[in-house]
């Protein structure tokens, strides 16, 4: 499976979280503190579209 992690000091690129099909993305408290995390908010809707689950979790 595919897994992903979004935080404020690192994440993938916004395309490889759209181009994803199935797997998880894991979002970190820290992602909200992200300039660009409106941005990452349009590409999270996208991968839930195409079937991928998006949890927040702790450090």
């Amino acid at each position: 499976m595919n897994t992903l992690e979004v935080s404020g000091s690192q994440s993938p690129p916004l395309g490889e979280i759209r181009a994803l099909t199935g797997g998880e993305v894991h979002l970190f408290p820290t992602a909200r503190e992200r300039e660009d995390w409106p941005r990452y908010i349009d590409a999270l809707a996208s991968a839930i579209a195409h079937g991928v689950s998006v949890k927040w979790v702790s450090p």
